[in-house]
């Protein structure tokens, strides 16, 4: 049995300079990720630039993103879920930025998100002003559940796995960011905690 006929080589053994990939590996893992990067790029960028609120952050972030993608992809089962793994990554590296600022922003999510369309003063209506300010008062858990639902079109499954929770878990939170936010929003925030 030669080497090339029997492989079940990991992309971490790879890196680790365990096993020398063949060129055919190397094309393989390349056109992964490019699929991904290609599909997800993004709106990644949408969803992050909407948790922190910054457009050069965002870009910061949607590139640190990937380049952890990239170097965790060996560790990545073969049937796993690509979106909700990305998402999760994005999550996490969002929520570390805004832990070390302690200041967590949301900006209203429009259909097609733009960095530019939030820059423009134009574009900020009463009824976009006041969905941003709902939307701050939110608590953090349930902001990225009420977003990754409505904007991402996640399920309550997949949302579970990029937030390392239950599905029930999720069930509540977007049960009470709704109740939350149509307070907030109609104006009735007082007595809120």
């Amino acid at each position: 049995m030669t080497r090339e006929s029997n492989r079940n080589v990991t992309y971490e053994a790879v890196m680790l300079g365990q096993v020398r990939p063949t060129t055919a590996e190397l094309r393989a893992l390349d056109d992964l990720f490019e699929r991904l990067y290609a599909t997800y790029n993004r709106p990644l960028y949408n969803y992050i630039y909407r948790l922190v609120g910054n457009w050069e952050q965002a870009e910061d972030l949607t590139q640190e993103v990937f380049l952890k993608a990239y170097n965790a992809l060996g560790r990545l089962p073969a049937d796993a879920n690509h979106r909700a793994w990305l998402y999760r990554i994005a999550t996490n590296a969002s929520y570390d930025v805004l832990r070390r600022r302690r200041l967590i922003q949301w900006l209203p999510f429009f259909e097609n998100d733009r960095a530019s369309d939030f820059d423009d003063p134009a574009r900020h209506t009463p009824d976009a002003l006041a969905v941003q300010t709902a939307l701050q008062r939110l608590p953090a858990d349930q902001r990225s559940s009420l977003l990754l639902y409505v904007c991402d079109h996640f399920s309550t499954e997949e949302i579970a796995e990029i937030m390392g929770c239950s599905r029930g878990a999720v069930k509540t939170r977007l049960f009470r960011a709704r109740e939350r936010f149509r307070q907030v929003y109609a104006g009735g925030e007082e007595g809120l905690s």
